[in-house]
């Protein structure tokens, strides 16, 4: 903390500023002699920075930003479930399930298009930009999960491939290529 007291006969005063927390007290009082104004004005500041929170700087836009990595970021698709994938000011991706609290991860390049996650539900994980024959982002690959830009579609990098009749819902079977259940049933 920095600041001063001061008094004059019949009034004390105190400025005290804790710059850490951005936050300022101060005191004044028609009084010549009573009050530790120096010792309120400090208590002041504790009481403020315990119960609010700290004010964040303003938002400011990116300056020196990787636009191949702009071009990763938004909306993939596990199957059919969304993620988005997002760019932090400190050059690090995010991915965190849309709708779902608590599984997000943090990765750092490793090398091109590779990033390793080394904070949250993927730490230690490889996500790997895999592309096309004309160098176009085709899908992600996160520890053999294969994320997509849209739900899973025939023409897309899918484990197992894609059912010919598309998504159903209803028996709670898993169905093979064929139609039919995994366990010889009709799907």
């Amino acid at each position: 903390m920095a600041g001063h007291t001061g008094s004059v006969p019949g009034f004390l005063a105190a400025l005290w500023t804790c710059p850490d927390q951005d936050v300022a007290a101060v005191v004044l009082a028609n009084v010549t002699t009573g009050p530790q104004i120096g010792e309120i004005a400090a208590d002041l500041l504790k009481i403020v920075a315990d119960r609010e929170p700290v004010i964040p700087p303003p938002w400011r836009p990116a300056t020196d930003v990787d636009l191949t990595l702009v071009d990763l970021t938004g909306p993939w698709y596990w199957g059919a479930r969304p993620v988005a994938l997002r760019l932090l000011g400190d050059g690090t991706l995010q991915l965190t399930p849309i709708g779902v609290a608590n599984r997000g991860t943090q990765f750092r390049r490793t090398a091109d298009d590779r990033w390793l996650g080394f904070k949250g539900f993927y730490a230690d994980e490889t996500l790997r930009v895999c592309r096309d024959a004309a160098g176009a982002v085709s899908h992600l690959d996160l520890g053999t999960l294969v994320l997509t830009r849209g739900p899973y579609q025939p023409a897309t990098a899918v484990p197992g491939g894609v059912d010919p009749a598309g998504w159903r819902a209803g028996s709670g079977q898993p169905t093979t290529g064929t139609g039919r259940s995994v366990n010889g049933s009709a799907g």
